[in-house]
């Protein structure tokens, strides 16, 4: 997910459902964080190594603001697969975030604060979830070397309590990964999503699918008013799906039809003794074909007259 485009990211980025998984994840549901406290914070950070600079960047992040005080630096970042390395990177992300404040006012100290969402159906998050639980190190060593660890959230994973808590379209997204990993399939259900097309982007750059995303652009973004139920999309998709079989299974029957009779005009035309020439000014004035098209037909039937 790491690598995915902004487009999968979209849905976390609104302010409501960011707060949401925030208080779900930490508080269990508590709103002790506002959708109004949050601002926008940089998800950019730097390090060097090797004498040369080097940018990160979380997926999304935010600062929760209250009564003018900045209360903490908060990040998401998705995972659609299992990263042992998962610590280390947390920590360099953090570590950042606490960089910067060195450059800030030295009388607003904040903690950073990382959720790692993990979309994996088929198993939990195993790998380690601490820092020492990575690193090889002397016995010697040990009592100096601190640990950090992280939060993992393994969404297919929750319980149905659990997902139900969510009050933003995020329920959807979680639903749709607990349905997967329990009933090995998807029923759409009538909860209508109020962020349409950020909920079917992140679909499509978490599943990898883009039907979600390419079913909205041709048919959900047509209609007024911006909500739909799950099980609406579902069906119009499912539809739109049948009128496009249609429509190619007519094309296809219309191509089989003009095939066939190409091939008993050239097959008749060879009966008759026609040329190779006679037969292609045919085919060109008839069916509207390039000369070099007529000549790939002539190729393919004429073996078919004797």
């Amino acid at each position: 997910m790491g690598q995915q485009d902004m487009a999968g990211k979209t849905l976390e980025s609104l302010d409501e459902v960011f707060s949401d998984i925030a208080n779900v994840s930490l508080f269990d549901g508590r709103e002790v964080i506002k959708a109004h406290e949050l601002k926008e914070a940089d998800p950019h950070s730097f390090y060097k190594t090797d004498g040369l600079y080097h940018e990160q960047a979380r997926d999304v992040a935010k600062y929760w603001k209250r009564c003018g005080m900045c209360m903490a630096f908060i990040g998401i970042e998705n995972q659609t697969n299992i990263s042992r390395c998962m610590p280390l990177r947390v920590i360099s992300y953090d570590g950042g975030a606490y960089r910067a404040q060195l450059h800030g006012s030295k009388n607003e100290l904040y903690p950073a604060v990382s959720l790692v969402l993990y979309f994996g159906t088929k198993r939990k998050w195993k790998f380690p979830r601490r820092l020492r639980q990575v690193l090889t190190i002397p016995e010697e060593l040990s009592p100096y070397v601190n640990d950090y660890k992280i939060h993992v959230v393994n969404v297919a994973f929750l319980e149905r309590e659990t997902i139900d808590k969510f009050k933003s379209d995020f329920w959807h997204v979680a639903d749709y990964f607990w349905q997967l990993r329990n009933n090995k399939r998807f029923i759409p259900t009538k909860r209508d999503i109020e962020h349409v097309a950020e909920v079917m982007q992140m679909m499509s750059a978490i599943t990898g699918d883009k039907v979600y995303e390419e079913e909205y652009n041709k048919t959900i973004k047509q209609e007024k008013g911006g909500k739909i139920s799950m099980d609406k999309f579902f069906k119009q998709a499912r539809e739109d799906g049948e009128r496009k079989g249609k429509r190619e299974g007519m094309l296809e029957g219309r191509r089989e039809e003009k095939e066939n009779s190409i091939r008993v005009l050239i097959k008749t035309c060879c009966g008759l003794g026609a040329s190779p020439e006679v037969i292609e000014k045919t085919l060109v004035s008839e069916y509207n074909l390039t000369s070099d098209k007529a000549k790939d037909y002539i190729k393919k039937y004429a073996r078919f007259a004797s």
